[in-house]
């Protein structure tokens, strides 16, 4: 039950902080679609880095110092959002975020799998905590007030984090670049890299799309409230469920979610497409970390590198995405997002096959 309350407050530390700094670049520091587009791609850089880097460590030396270190070094960094008041100040923050963000996610996940076993019911707590930051944010408003908040979640998570117990942990032998890894899982890696980029570009600039829809920030932070409740009933529920089943229904929700967007014409109207987003998620996210623990020994690493790569199609999508929207408006980077999630549905079930038939010996191994 730590473990997952040490989910829940990173995880709303980290959504409050950054639900309205896209809105505060936009309207108080005048930055264009573009520009946010790439402040959200750096934090995303770095996140990338620093999980799989951090996830590898942990399986190489063990979790308490990446779990505990992580989860303090993000709380310092969110309270230094409070004195960041221009662009540029805001991206290097952001960027520390991102690299602090990364560390613990990992070690925490394989903490909690060695010693619990649910994975579903542990992300559950991530979404809910997903939905408490974003509906904090959207009541406090005032952005230092939120960045204070979100820091001191970050700050409670590690003291509760240094009553954990590690024992009997197990350290494997990581290569630096374990290419044989990312090739034995890669129906999920790649996949999931094509839907996520796709999400990306919609979410750079969603709470601008509800803005202007007409959505006042407590209503934006309801919209994203009803997405993370969501998915903390759906994760709760799909432990049961087979791998690819769950995966395979997370790319089928993407497919029907993204393009109903585009049929949004009031704030309220969104709110039933955040129950089949969510219910997207959950199954593609649970999907893919059971996929992962069940195919690897070094769960740290393997976890990590999922992270990694979510964190580049976060980065393409940003960039994207910030360029789409300005050139071909919010409904362009919808329909490209529906294009690129049926790509990575393909890519699933075609590499999904592949890998059970080598592992089958139906298709012989390189070099056999």
């Amino acid at each position: 039950m730590k473990a997952g309350y040490i989910q829940l407050l990173s995880s709303a530390g980290l959504s409050g902080a950054a639900l309205l700094i896209p809105n505060m670049l936009r309207d108080d520091l005048g930055a264009n679609t573009m520009e946010i587009g790439l402040i959200t791609a750096s934090f995303n850089l770095a996140l990338f880095a620093s999980s799989y880097i951090f996830g590898r460590a942990s399986d190489v030396h063990g979790r308490k110092l990446y779990l505990q270190g992580g989860l303090a070094l993000t709380a310092i960094a969110l309270f230094l959002l409070v004195f960041a008041n221009s662009k540029e100040t805001i991206a290097v923050v952001r960027i520390m975020i991102g690299l602090c963000a990364g560390i613990y996610p990992s070690a925490l996940l394989t903490y909690v799998y060695e010693t619990e076993g649910k994975i579903g019911k542990f992300t559950a707590y991530g979404s809910l905590g997903f939905g408490i930051g974003t509906f904090i944010a959207g009541i406090l408003t005032i952005y230092y007030e939120i960045f204070l908040a979100s820091g001191i979640m970050l700050l409670v998570a590690y003291f509760i984090s240094t009553r954990l117990m590690f024992v009997g942990e197990k350290v494997h032998q990581v290569p630096l670049f374990p290419v044989a890894m990312i090739r034995h899982n890669f129906p999920v890696y790649i996949s999931i890299m094509f839907r996520h980029t796709g999400a990306n570009m919609i979410w750079v600039v969603y709470p601008l799309f509800l803005a202007d829809l007409g959505a006042t920030p407590l209503f934006i932070g309801a919209v994203y409230g009803v997405n993370a409740i969501a998915q903390y009933v759906f994760m709760r529920y799909i432990d049961r469920f087979k791998t690819y089943h769950l995966v395979m229904a997370g790319f089928l929700f993407s497919i029907i979610t993204f393009p109903s967007y585009t049929l949004a014409t009031r704030p309220e109207e969104i709110l039933p497409m955040q129950v089949s987003i969510a219910a997207a998620w959950s199954c593609l996210y649970v999907g893919s970390i059971k996929y992962l623990m069940e195919r690897n020994e070094e769960k740290g690493t393997s976890s990590g590198l999922l992270q990694s790569f979510l964190s580049i199609s976060a980065i393409i999508g940003a960039l994207v995405g910030g360029v789409t929207v300005f050139a071909l408006g919010y409904h362009g980077a919808m329909y490209i997002a529906t294009i690129l999630a049926i790509l990575g549905f393909v890519v699933f079930m075609i590499g999904n096959r592949f890998m059970s038939g080598k592992e089958k010996g139906i298709i012989a191994p390189k070099g056999v």
